[in-house]
């Protein structure tokens, strides 16, 4: 089965201005299903409530959410979008969220970003919004276009949550990020396409990415999405990005060995395999141990359970941290 997705890398409205963004996203759901998308992926946050308003200072009918519930059933498309929403267990704490939209246009899916941010880059990006509470699941949702894992932005970062989905089944992975709305000194767009490519190839799916685009900072974007044999495409400015995704080839990739006939000589350039055949089954569970340790140095995502302020000791421990030799001081 082949599936055609599409990547929006969109531009993005700050603060009060956020509203804006609603309308834009349904566009870019138009053009994205004039072009035969199934699937449309946003960044983290968009079209948001994510940095201004609640509310969308009231200039909406509908929240954005439910603007594109409206465009995925007008097309027949899934959808996964982003937006902020309060902790109702603690004030002043939040989840970042993207809900997984289905063809029908209902919310089938609401991941909470299990990796959040820390709390000085959250107060960049979501305009003062410091305080991130981590979500407790990595969702795999089985579509009519395949198994879709679901993670946000740096958590393609971790390889054990793209790994964990892969176990779980996943084909496709979408990691939206979002788009830094001020100059910062992280300067990772290449680096961060290594990282999503490696993560295609070793778990051997398709990788969605993209982010914000902030005219007003510059920058080329990082959108682009990889399969387990090769790039799809990048996107340098704002747009969308369509790349089609064959999922029986993931299965001869992944259902199989060096098997006699792949260890043959090839006769035509579609014999040839740009993966390691069966590469996911080869697995050590038993070694992985340390994997589950709990961390001296690991960033505590409940600190604001100690008081709003506790950040600061986990930015100041880990500073101090020898990590070759796991002593704290």
């Amino acid at each position: 089965m082949k599936v055609k997705a599409a990547a929006v890398q969109p531009i993005g409205y700050f603060g009060a201005e956020e509203y804006r963004n609603a309308a834009l996203a349904a566009f870019y759901v138009d053009v994205a299903a004039a072009q035969g998308a199934k699937l449309v992926v946003f960044p983290e946050g968009y079209p948001g409530p994510y940095s201004g308003p609640m509310d969308s200072a009231g200039k909406l009918d509908k929240t954005p959410m439910e603007m594109l519930q409206d465009k995925a059933k007008e097309h027949g498309v899934y959808i996964y979008a982003g937006c902020l929403e309060p902790n109702p267990d603690f004030a002043e704490t939040w989840f970042v969220s993207h809900k997984f939209i289905s063809p029908d246009g209902k919310i089938v899916a609401n991941y909470r970003r299990t990796h959040p941010t820390h709390p000085i880059l959250n107060n960049v990006f979501l305009n003062g919004r410091m305080h991130v509470a981590p979500g407790e699941e990595l969702p795999v949702v089985d579509t009519e276009i395949g198994k879709i894992g679901l993670c946000i932005c740096s958590e393609i970062w971790a390889p054990e949550v793209p790994r964990v989905l892969t176990l779980k089944g996943a084909q496709i992975i979408l990691a939206p990020g979002g788009g830094a709305p001020a100059p910062i000194r992280s300067r990772i767009r290449e680096n961060w396409h290594v990282i999503a490519a490696a993560r295609a190839i070793e778990n051997v799916v398709y990788v969605v990415m993209d982010q914000i685009y902030h005219e007003e900072v510059g920058g080329l974007g990082r959108t682009a999405m990889f399969g387990p044999e090769k790039a799809l495409g990048t996107l340098t400015a704002a747009g969308v990005l369509i790349a089609e995704f064959d999922l029986d080839r993931i299965n001869q990739i992944r259902n199989r060995y060096f098997d006699e006939e792949i260890c043959s000589a090839p006769v035509t350039e579609r014999d040839l395999f740009f993966n390691r055949p069966g590469q996911v089954y080869d697995r050590r569970p038993e070694l992985y141990g340390p994997l589950t340790e709990k961390r001296e140095e690991a960033f505590d995502y409940y600190y604001y359970k100690r008081g709003l302020d506790a950040y600061k000791e986990e930015y100041a421990r880990v500073k101090g941290f020898d990590y070759w030799n796991r002593k704290g001081e």
